[in-house]
């Protein structure tokens, strides 16, 4: 039992650090992507003399015809009919959104995977003196396994986020 033990926590830790670097890769990969759907919705704001940094809040929260309202109060410009600029908007604003989304399920799979590999790297040295309770020892395996397969669970929505489809 004693070798099993052993073996199933430096197995579970050494599986999800794994799992974990790649997904965090992929995860950055997808970030950068998002970050310049922004930018470049920001640049083609600005290509339209229309700024950024008062009407990019006011898109993302109430919505590309609400910023052309207030543009149109502010400056009395009309970007209504601008399709570029409602596009770039748009894909931004779903970037925004999916930002959002990835960091919030990046966070929790996060702290998951590494209260269980802290978990599996704190018990490994104990795992010899596990040898006489077997109840115990079922129990920690148990704990660190249903662990593993909820990070599991979580790298799942995570990827189910990054690859999902723009329409949806």
């Amino acid at each position: 039992m004693e070798t099993a033990l052993y073996y199933t926590l430096s197995t579970i830790a050494q599986t999800l650090a794994g799992a974990l670097a790649i997904l965090v890769a992929v995860v950055l990969f997808r970030l950068a992507m998002l970050r310049a759907l922004i930018e470049e919705a920001q640049d083609t704001s600005r290509s339209y003399s229309v700024d950024p940094s008062v009407y990019w809040p006011v898109v993302r929260a109430f919505g590309y015809d609400a910023m052309a309202n207030r543009l149109q109060e502010d400056t009395n410009s009309d970007v209504h009919q601008n399709q570029t600029l409602r596009r770039a908007y748009e894909a931004a604003v779903t970037a925004y959104r999916d930002w959002d989304q990835v960091n919030r399920r990046l966070r929790a799979a996060l702290a998951v995977s590494i209260a269980d590999i802290a978990f599996c790297f704190f018990l490994l040295p104990f795992s010899p003196a596990l040898k006489g309770h077997r109840v115990l020892a079922v129990l920690i395996l148990a704990l660190s396994v249903t662990l593993g397969i909820v990070c599991l669970g979580l790298y799942w929505r995570l990827m189910a986020a990054l690859v999902r489809r723009p329409d949806d």
